[in-house]
């Protein structure tokens, strides 16, 4: 069955980072706490329980993530609606769902449909018959794709970029970002939507199987039930579940005991579009799977820009993305460790860059700062005798402030002073110092001082 046949379409769950659910101040945990215990009469449907105003923080969430895809706020009040069906995790028989907060947009080569709140039903064990209300009232942000797609490859390029935006706005849960109901249909024939895939892999695994499936009913002359079913896992297999309801079945309703909202009072903090970071780092001559592994963390994107000012942005992307993320994932470490670190790691990437260092003494090095000791004066040894960062700092702050003459003198603007500075340094540490380190931390202070006389002015 050629590409050009198969439609695929994806709507993508995505978990936002809240504290709280969506229309009750429960907490949103729901992974490890025991069940049923994080409810309330909202989140558990009891009679005459009133909701809440929708949770602020998962409305503006979906505005943010709209703006980077490029979608249309809505330009008229957002309802929250009634989506009525019945099943054993959704004790109202209704799930609150809204309106459109925002239209239109693209992922890659995908248009974007429309993005919505909602809350999450319960947890049902079809083995146990038992129900877990507490992912009840859960917030979701709902991104629905037009049917863009002809293979599994493209839905997950698609999933992927989401991934990378999410990650770098910070706005999905780490342990959870998204689940995935896939639609697809071949050859014109009836769609079919796989339900709530939690994975990557799985997209791929249950989209290639459904091709399959589909392509041989249609080769045998036999029609595809328009119909819901689930994916599983282990076979790699897609399963009935039940079939497919159509939008009349589910008798929307605007809910009465919540107000429309604007999303042109959402206020959120506007963050620079992570694919234009991307393009940026790809025209550096940064590998993809490098970059996206740098943007999608703050820290190690924090990190990137230090040392690729100081070392050029190739060799920093590899250091970054690899030898630095490589310890991280050893030790189960945080990133946001590295802030602390970067003394460090300014020096051993500098002298791994300039060749003082060899790669096997930079890695040793790294480890030993990973594991809270210190680098110096190892690091003096290890690269032949050339003095570290720290060094060159302290000896251009003496030099610097035991000739204030020289210094009135270039705050004058005469710049030949600053060789006479570099002199000086080297002297000092007989010539164990590249004259652009030592540039560099005559500059940072003589720089800094100018500036601090001018604000005393």
């Amino acid at each position: 069955m050629d590409e050009e046949e198969v439609k695929i379409g994806l709507e993508v769950h995505i978990y936002p980072r809240t504290e709280c659910k969506m229309f009750c101040r429960c907490s949103a945990s729901f992974l490890e706490s025991p069940p049923n215990t994080n409810i309330c009469p909202i989140c558990a449907g009891h009679p005459g329980a009133k909701p809440m105003p929708p949770n602020a923080q998962a409305v503006r969430a979906g505005i943010q993530l709209a703006a980077v895809f490029g979608m249309k706020a809505a330009d008229k009040p957002v309802f929250t609606m009634r989506k009525h069906y019945f099943y054993p995790d959704l004790p109202s028989n209704y799930q609150r769902t809204s309106e459109p907060l925002a239209v239109g947009g693209a992922i890659g080569e995908c248009g974007l449909r429309e993005i919505h709140f909602e809350e999450d039903p319960g947890q049902y064990d079809l083995t146990k018959g038992t129900v877990d209300l507490n992912r009840s009232g859960v917030p979701l942000l709902e991104l629905v794709t037009e049917p863009d797609m002809r293979s599994s490859r493209e839905a997950r390029a698609l999933l992927s970029d989401l991934l990378l935006a999410l990650e770098y706005l910070q706005l999905s849960r780490a342990e959870m970002p998204f689940k995935v109901d896939t639609n697809i249909s071949i050859g014109g024939g009836n769609r079919v939507e796989v339900k709530n895939i939690n994975s990557l892999s799985g997209v791929v695994k249950a989209l290639d199987f459904e091709a399959s499936r589909q392509t041989e009913l249609c080769s045998a002359g036999k029609s595809v039930e328009q119909e819901t079913r689930h994916f599983d896992a282990v076979n790699g297999s897609t399963l009935p579940l039940r079939y497919k309801e159509t939008l009349e079945d589910y008798r929307y309703m605007p809910d009465p005991d919540i107000g429309p909202i604007r999303t042109d009072n959402v206020v959120y903090e506007q963050q620079e579009n992570p694919f234009l970071i991307l393009k940026r780092m790809t025209t550096e001559g940064i590998s993809g799977p490098d970059a996206r592994t740098i943007i999608a963390d703050r820290h190690l994107l924090d990190a990137h820009s230090r040392i690729a000012a100081v070392c050029g942005p190739r060799f920093s992307s590899v250091f970054v993305a690899g030898d630095i993320r490589a310890e991280l994932n050893y030790r189960k470490s945080d990133s946001s460790a590295l802030d602390s670190m970067m003394g460090g790691l300014l020096e051993i990437a500098a002298g791994r860059s300039s060749s003082r260092l060899s790669n096997l003494n930079a890695t040793m090095l790294l480890r030993t700062l990973f594991d809270g000791g210190s680098i110096h004066p190892a690091i003096d040894e290890l690269s032949g005798g050339w003095y570290g960062r720290e060094t060159i700092n302290d000896v251009a702050a003496r030099a610097i402030s035991e000739h204030p003459d020289a210094v009135e003198k270039y705050r004058k603007g005469n710049m030949e002073v600053l060789n006479y500075f570099v002199g000086l340094c080297m002297k000092e540490m007989r010539g164990k110092a590249k004259s652009a380190d030592i540039i560099s931390a005559l500059r940072g202070i003589l720089d800094a001082d100018a500036r601090g006389s001018e604000k005393g002015k």
